[in-house]
């Protein structure tokens, strides 16, 4: 009995410890403004001239500084030769698309963008009965949404994807029949190429979780949703991921399978309400680089 005390006693102080560690830098970060970091990756690949990505996810209508002048001078002095968006620019319960739109006209002179889908997207425009696409059209940005385009950057052929949720969809999520047909379809014709291919896709769950990045030739998959994890705990990482739980195995950087490489982001922004705590807002710079012969 003197034991289950104890075991409980220091479970108790554990706790309190954590929380204690949690609520100090919630308060830190509450108190002062997180600045947005850059994180750079590279990639050898079977190309003959460098190429250079901006990736941003995850914005949720977030603003740095007045029209997010901040952001968009941190992806201009990248120099990118594109601009690839991964979906969760804006927020469900936004009333339009002004803030992501007001993004994409100032960032279309930088280099060319394009944006694929996420979750918050699909549910705006489910709400609205409405498609986003004709906004950001005009604004500047392609859309690939279940679609791809092939694409010439620096006489160079790339072929790029957009996807929100899992690719090849198995299944087992509520998805109509329709639905799981049309992103199979789209998956297999995706990948019959010999081009260097490029997939947008918000949700990164197949790739990381379920290992994909071994088992599907796609060469680069850019991707976010897990926000980091949301709060970063010292020494133990993100602390939640959506659809996968507490303390999640995989919440930022680079992975490299058998068959592709995943860039998982933690994001700009979070959903309302929920904070970002010791979790700065990303910007990803992936420079695809020739292989060394």
């Amino acid at each position: 009995m003197c034991n289950l005390k104890r075991v409980i006693l220091i479970v108790g102080v554990f706790i309190a410890a954590l929380c204690l560690c949690v609520l100090g830098m919630g308060c830190y970060y509450y108190f002062t403004d997180p600045e947005l970091i850059v994180t750079q990756y590279t990639v050898e690949v079977d190309l003959d001239k460098p190429l250079r990505i901006v990736h941003l996810t995850d914005l949720h209508s977030n603003v740095f500084d007045t029209g997010n002048d901040v952001l968009v001078q941190m992806v201009a002095v990248q120099e990118p030769d594109l601009i690839l968006m991964t979906g969760d620019m804006m927020d469900k319960s936004d009333e339009n698309a002004d803030v992501v739109c007001d993004l994409i006209r100032q960032l279309t002179p930088i280099a060319p963008v394009y944006i694929g889908y996420g979750n918050h997207e699909y549910d705006w425009m489910k709400a609205h009965s409405e498609s986003l696409t004709p906004v950001l059209t005009e604004a500047g940005a392609t859309v690939l949404d279940v679609e791809y385009l092939d694409i010439t950057v620096k006489d160079q052929t790339l072929r790029l994807g957009g996807l929100m949720g899992y690719y090849r969809q198995p299944g087992m999520f509520p998805v109509s029949q329709e639905q799981r047909a049309l992103e199979l379809a789209f998956a297999e014709d995706f990948e019959d190429t010999d081009s260097y291919k490029i997939l947008l896709n918000h949700i990164p769950t197949a790739w990381l979780d379920w290992e994909y990045i071994d088992k599907y030739p796609v060469d680069l998959v850019l991707t976010g949703h897990y926000h980091g994890g949301q709060i970063r705990l010292p020494l133990v990482g993100g602390l939640y991921a959506p659809y996968v739980g507490l303390f999640p195995e995989y919440t930022e950087g680079m992975l490299k399978g058998e068959q592709a490489t995943c860039i998982l982001s933690t994001g700009l922004g979070s959903s309302p309400g929920i904070p970002r705590i010791n979790n700065p807002p990303q910007i990803v710079v992936v420079d695809l680089i020739p292989e060394k012969v």
